[in-house]
This record gives structure tokens, C-alpha cells and sequence, in this order.
């Protein structure tokens, strides 16, 4: 991994920090979470489509767009999901529970998905010592949420 790759995954991780509990609250001011997402999709949409032709990009044919097997599609539903369930959870579990809790996840289905060399991603066995990683963040996703309950004096 270069610095560079490092760093613009941190700054990811970061942007995430901030962009979930925003929608959370623009979900809160509407009244409903699953209005809150409507306009980032909009939004990201047109982003999107500006960052293709930045980029130099351009816009796929039709035809390319049918090359793209359906059930890769749901991906917009997880991502709906994903805005859903973080404006539902901000304001039941905080940020820092949710952010815990989903970097926990992530390292979990993540660990499988490299060992068995899933959705195109190159196989990566799970090691002694990448197993006992992926042991120690749950361990820290559950300090994080029941920590105070379980350590209440």
C-alpha cells in the first residue's frame, strides 16, 4: 500500500464521520429518514456525472450499461439502506457506536469476502494473525457500545 492510497482512505473514513450524521440530521429536520437520503442521491447523482467527464471520461453506451449483470445493481439498495439505517441509528447510538460498529462489519465481510476471492477481489487467505486482528475489532466494536455497561462500578 502506498502513503498516498493510506491517506485517501483515512480522509475517506473521515468524510463518512461527518457525512452520515449529516444526513441523519437533514432526515430529522424532514421528519422522515427515509426522506433524508433523496436529495444526497440527487445530488451524487450529478456529481457523478460531472466527476466522468472531469475525469475524461465518458458516458457508457446503453449497450455497455447491459453488460452490467443485474443483481450488481443492488448496490443502490444497500446504499439506500446504508443512509437509512445510519439516520435511523445516529440518533439512538451516536456516532462513535455506529462508526465502530460499521468499520467492524466492514473488516468482518470483508475478511470473507478476500478469502474466498468473492465478487472479483483477489484471494487473500485469512492468516493467524489477520483472524486475530478481525477478533481484537470486534472485541473494540463491543467495548465501544457495551463497554460502560459491562465495567459499571
Amino acid at each position: 500500500m502506498t502513503i498516498f492510497n493510506f491517506l485517501l482512505a483515512l480522509g475517506m473514513g473521515a468524510a463518512i464521520s461527518i457525512y452520515l450524521p449529516m444526513i441523519s440530521q437533514s432526515a430529522r429536520i424532514l421528519g422522515a429518514p427515509v426522506l433524508g437520503n433523496v436529495p444526497f442521491f440527487a445530488i451524487a447523482f450529478l456529481s457523478s456525472v460531472v466527476l466522468v467527464f472531469v475525469t475524461g471520461h465518458k458516458l457508457p453506451t446503453m449497450a455497455k450499461l447491459a453488460e452490467v449483470p443485474a443483481w450488481l445493481f443492488i448496490a443502490g439498495v444497500v446504499s439506500a439502506l446504508m443512509i437509512f439505517g445510519s439516520s435511523y441509528l445516529v440518533p439512538r447510538i451516536g456516532t462513535g457506536a455506529l462508526f465502530v460498529l460499521l468499520v467492524a462489519g466492514q473488516i468482518i465481510i470483508g475478511a470473507v469476502i478476500n478469502h474466498y476471492g468473492l465478487l472479483g477481489v483477489p484471494e487473500q487467505s485469512i492468516s493467524t494473525v489477520k483472524f486475530s486482528g478481525t477478533v481484537l475489532v470486534l472485541a473494540g466494536a463491543v467495548l465501544v457500545s457495551f463497554g460502560d455497561q459491562l465495567f459499571a462500578k
